[in-house]
């Protein structure tokens, strides 16, 4: 098993799917609270600026917890 690679009940899973999930929950509040404040109707194509937060929100992750975080 490489460090890219996770275990979890003997099936191995890129560490990707785990900054996945983390920045989907990272980002689904955030989404929540752009709604509520009305944000999203300032971009022209909403579905576009929710995808880019989400790459945003994902690139951070990995910048920030990565396995090369701290050779940045």
């Amino acid at each position: 098993m490489s460090p890219e690679q996770l275990a979890f009940g003997g099936i191995y899973l890129p560490i990707f799917l785990v900054f996945l999930a983390g920045a989907g929950l990272i980002y689904l509040p955030l989404r929540f609270l752009l709604l509520r404040m009305r944000a999203y109707r300032l971009f022209w194509h909403p579905a576009l600026a929710g995808a880019a937060l989400f790459i945003i929100v994902l690139s951070l992750l990995l910048l920030a917890f990565g396995p090369w975080a701290g050779r940045v």
